[in-house]
């Protein structure tokens, strides 16, 4: 079982030459910097960004601390500086999360029969992953290199970057991103009929662009200022990508959003069974609540709502689950068996 402190722990060594060029060193440290920036990025639900700089609550939770340097071959110890507490017994904190998708992602890179579907497995986003591939490509060893480089993260056994796998990488750089499918439940917003035919919609995950046919022009009329969910293809488009949709099935108006994570500190931990919230817009304003649980929050965005919803269920846990029930009164013995019963935790 590794130890809280370890989780938070990432060391590389760079040997094979008698003077290691500082630029290397300085590189090496930047680019894993930089990965665990991304991955902390996804975690945080950020919608990817063609450019720019990264969030500043990524940074605070992300970023990595110099805690020891050995000169000669280059040996590195860094620390993030993360001072969340996770919940008990959850996935540990924002930039432990981080730091553990990182070792998985280098561990699976080092497999000689890796695809880039184990990639996206572990991503859930394509233009994501190739930020990241961009990143370990730029700091991994190729086979004419004279200098090994080798990473301890999270207190996990070490990992020599094998310099066979530079070439697998660079070709999954290469490889074009693909055509998924996607169901995102919100508030249509926007509306855009002319030969590009456009919505807008209002999501958890943030504002969605959504392009459909002119045969269902009608239909997509009837739902605007709606709530509805919406199946469709995501297809890349210009860095980013746009949900498409040529079919009215492919549109329900509903009134209830599916919770799947309660939120704490940044971090998203996912329900064993999901959370119905009730939603609805009055004045401007997104309404969400489960009476059931006591849960209410108004926003005017959709992923502010949903955010708040998410943390006032993991305050809830925090306060009536993560402890001992002997120490709850009736009423919060009550809540605390609803709380399991819900989220199936």
């Amino acid at each position: 079982m590794l130890k809280a402190k370890d989780k938070n722990n990432i060391s590389f060594s760079i040997t094979g030459e008698d003077k290691i060029p500082a630029t290397e060193m300085v590189g090496a440290i930047q680019h894993i910097q930089n990965v665990i920036y991304h991955i902390g990025d996804y975690l945080h639900g950020t919608p990817n960004r063609p450019k720019g700089d990264f969030p500043q609550v990524v940074k605070d939770q992300c970023t990595l601390f110099i805690t020891n340097l050995e000169m000669g071959s280059v040996i590195a110890d860094m620390q993030i500086g993360d001072a969340q507490t996770g919940l008990p017994g959850m996935d540990g904190t924002y930039g432990e999360r981080a730091i553990s998708l990182t070792n998985e992602f280098i561990g699976a890179l080092s497999d000689p029969d890796v695809s880039i579907d184990d990639l996206h497995n572990k991503i859930g986003n394509p233009h994501r992953v190739n930020k990241i591939l961009k990143e370990l490509h730029s700091m991994w060893p190729g086979t004419q290199s004279k200098s090994e480089l080798t990473f301890k993260i999270g207190g996990n056994p070490e990992k020599r970057l094998n310099p066979d796998q530079r070439d697998v990488i660079q070709s999954f750089l290469h490889t074009p991103l693909h055509e998924y499918e996607k169901e995102v439940f919100g508030r249509v917003i926007e509306i855009r009929v002319d030969e590009k035919r456009k919505i807008q919609i209002d999501t958890p995950e943030g504002p969605i662009e959504c392009h459909y046919s002119s045969d269902i022009e009608d239909a997509v009329r009837e739902v605007i200022g709606e709530l509805v969910t919406i199946r469709g293809m995501m297809i890349p488009s210009k860095g980013k990508f746009i949900l498409s949709i040529d079919d009215e099935v492919s549109i329900d108006n509903v009134s209830q959003y599916h919770l799947k994570t309660m939120k704490k500190d940044g971090i998203d931990t996912n329900l064993i069974r999901e959370v119905l919230i009730d939603i609805d817009f009055e004045n401007d304003y997104f309404i969400a609540s489960n009476d059931d649980l006591g849960l209410l929050s108004a926003k005017p965005k959709m992923k502010q709502v949903i955010e708040e919803i998410q943390e006032e269920l993991a305050v809830l846990w925090q306060e009536y689950v993560a402890v001992e029930e002997d120490e709850l009164t009736a009423s919060g013995k009550s809540l605390r068996k609803k709380l399991i019963l819900n989220t199936g935790m």
